[in-house]
């Protein structure tokens, strides 16, 4: 076993995370709360920005706004999936709105929590970690 294996089972997996939210205080807040777990975090303030960062940086995982003007979280999620259908990155979305029951179906396929917000950073960590440590 050995040292390393001791510490790597402790340790929380760490992963390049894409941010993308309108609200640059919220985005803010999350980035450097991830950034402090020990993510490597890139942000962006809409979804063309988004997949601009997206074509040229592989990331692992994209913590994204349901709701953003322009092009919203499923648009962006589309867009993603089909640049990179055999191997898309993973969603994490957040949103804002009380009633989200017009996107419960498309959360339901893609397999993606959504997180209410305003969220605590726990629920977040908690999130991103059921992603990036799947359970054998």
């Amino acid at each position: 076993m050995g040292i390393m294996g001791l510490h790597a089972s402790a340790t929380i997996t760490t992963g390049r995370i894409l941010v993308v939210e309108d609200d640059p205080g919220a985005r803010d807040f999350i980035v450097s709360s991830l950034r402090a777990d020990g993510h490597d975090v890139d942000a962006s303030g809409n979804a063309f920005e988004a997949l601009r960062l997206l074509g040229r940086q592989c990331y692992d995982l994209i913590v994204s706004d349901l709701m953003m003007p322009g092009v919203d979280g499923p648009s962006l999620y589309s867009a993603v999936a089909s640049r990179w259908p055999s191997n898309p990155p993973h969603f994490v979305f957040m949103s804002g709105l009380a009633n989200t029951s017009s996107f419960e179906g498309f959360l339901k396929v893609i397999h993606a929590p959504l997180l209410p917000k305003p969220f605590k950073v726990a629920a977040l960590r908690r999130a991103i970690r059921r992603i990036l440590q799947p359970r054998p």
